[in-house]
């Protein structure tokens, strides 16, 4: 069973960029890893606010952060514990 949902042509566009960075196959599936991200989140038991200045200076560590997150956390840890 399926429904359409009307959104903003801007937050389908966002939508649609969405898809191409977590591969989906559509947008019913980018909307769907929303739902697990979503999940994921209330799942976080760390700082927020930390993983969100972690991700501002993403594009300063160099592309796809995701591969080098445990090192770069661990890096910014060991410069704020000086």
């Amino acid at each position: 069973m399926s429904t359409t949902i009307w959104v903003s042509l801007e937050d389908k566009e966002w939508l649609a960029k969405f898809a191409k960075k977590v591969n989906a196959s559509s947008l019913a599936e980018a909307f769907r890893a929303l739902f697990m991200a979503e999940e994921k989140l209330e799942e976080f038991k760390g700082d927020i606010e930390a993983l969100k200045e972690l991700l501002k200076h993403a594009k300063a560590i160099g592309g796809d952060v995701s591969e080098h997150v445990d090192e770069e956390l661990a890096r910014i840890l060991q410069a704020e514990s000086r």
